[in-house]
């Protein structure tokens, strides 16, 4: 389980890395604000994890690994979307589907609707 703490922490940071990239200091927190966030947010995932690694009781073990991968899950989503905005060839098959006449944003409701 320390593999995927440290996975979550390795997102954490890209996320904040690819944040900067994308909106540099248009960044919404600013880039001081959401890294000291960004790091208690680490802190606090790896807080959580040592309590319950040294505590004696287990009984929570299976909740305390559903938080770890669904967290993993998550941070590994963001980064992907996060990707495919910086992503210049993501940014042109959108271009080339908005000429061919699909509608982005009706796909988008359309998901919603569901």
């Amino acid at each position: 389980m320390e593999y995927k703490l440290l996975g979550i922490s390795g997102l954490i940071l890209i996320i904040l890395l690819l944040t900067w990239l994308k909106d540099g200091e248009n960044m919404n927190p600013p880039l001081k604000r959401r890294a000291v966030i960004d790091t208690t947010t680490i802190a606090i995932f790896w807080v959580v994890y040592e309590f319950y690694n040294y505590s004696k009781d287990k009984a929570f073990e299976q909740e305390v690994v559903m938080i770890i991968n669904l967290a993993l899950l998550f941070f590994l989503a963001r980064m992907v979307q996060l990707i495919a905005q910086l992503n210049p060839m993501f940014q042109e098959f959108v271009s080339f589907l908005k000429r061919k006449g699909v509608n982005i944003e009706q796909l988008d409701d359309s998901k919603k609707e569901e």
